[in-house]
């Protein structure tokens, strides 16, 4: 790629008119198609391939934000430099502080719905089973803190229980992984609540499940070949537990899914 080419992709800036009728240089429609996926446009959750090829869903997706967030009469699929349309593109896509997974850090709004959604155990007990059931001896799903597995060589550690304050320090650290896992493996540009969503679902699904999933897959190419025909439906696929469909996964993932997709954060 050009430097000049280069240096538009990384400012964010277009030299020439993207759409209907336009010069649609290549890095120029990478921009354009990079800032239509940061944007909220009603009834739009399937995002771009950030490919620099011009094409129908760009013209669609452009004439949407047009007509849904700029409320064009008559949308006419264009995106120019100086233009109204490149303006509300730039102007609200800082706002909403669009940019490369690997410039996020873990939100305190993220951080207080996972800590809700694991809930506090100051004593050991099995994952299995369930939150209520404290254990006296290992099992391979020995649990405590915020959903912190227990390994058989740290038992004598933790069986006697632990404090809040422990419980906090532990949280912190087996978060790290996680986090880092994310700002790793997402390189499309993305806004804190979906890397938030994704740290949660990682959190759950494990460093490995999520590296390798169709999700990650399709985060980072939409048109990415899976079994599944959304983004959504892989994520919401992640809801068996022993094989079976499991009421609390479904309803984490739906959760999960609602910060992914709408900035709603709440436990069902």
């Amino acid at each position: 790629m050009a430097q000049a080419a280069i240096k538009r992709l990384f400012m964010d800036k277009i030299i020439s008119s993207v759409g209907r009728g336009s010069t649609n240089h290549s890095a120029d429609v990478k921009i354009v198609q990079k800032l239509l996926n940061a944007q909220k446009i009603p009834d739009v959750t399937v995002p771009l391939k950030v490919d620099g090829k011009i094409g129908s869903k760009t013209y669609a997706r452009i004439e949407a934000f047009q007509k849904k967030i700029l409320k064009m009469v008559h949308p006419d699929g264009r995106v120019d430099p100086n233009g109204k349309t490149f303006k509300k593109l730039s102007a609200s896509t800082n706002k909403l502080g669009a940019k490369a997974g690997n410039n996020f850090t873990f939100s305190q709004k993220g951080i207080n719905l996972l800590k809700s959604i694991e809930v506090l155990a100051t004593k050991p007990y099995d994952d299995q089973v369930g939150i209520n059931k404290t254990i006296t001896e290992w099992v391979k799903g020995a649990t405590i803190g915020y959903g912190h597995l227990i390994a058989k060589s740290d038992w004598t550690k933790y069986r006697n229980g632990i404090t809040k304050t422990e419980a906090d320090t532990l949280f912190k650290t087996d978060l790290i992984p996680f986090v880092n896992t994310v700002k790793t493996k997402v390189t499309a540009t993305i806004t804190q609540n979906k890397f938030d969503a994704m740290v949660i679902l990682a959190f759950n699904i494990g460093r490995n499940g999520f590296s390798s999933s169709s999700i990650l897959k399709l985060v980072n190419n939409p048109n990415a070949p899976t079994r599944y025909p959304n983004l959504e439906a892989a994520w919401k696929a992640w809801n068996k537990s022993q094989g079976k469909v499991s009421k609390g996964l479904r309803n984490r993932r739906g959760a999960e899914w609602a910060i992914y997709s709408k900035n709603v954060y709440e436990k069902w």
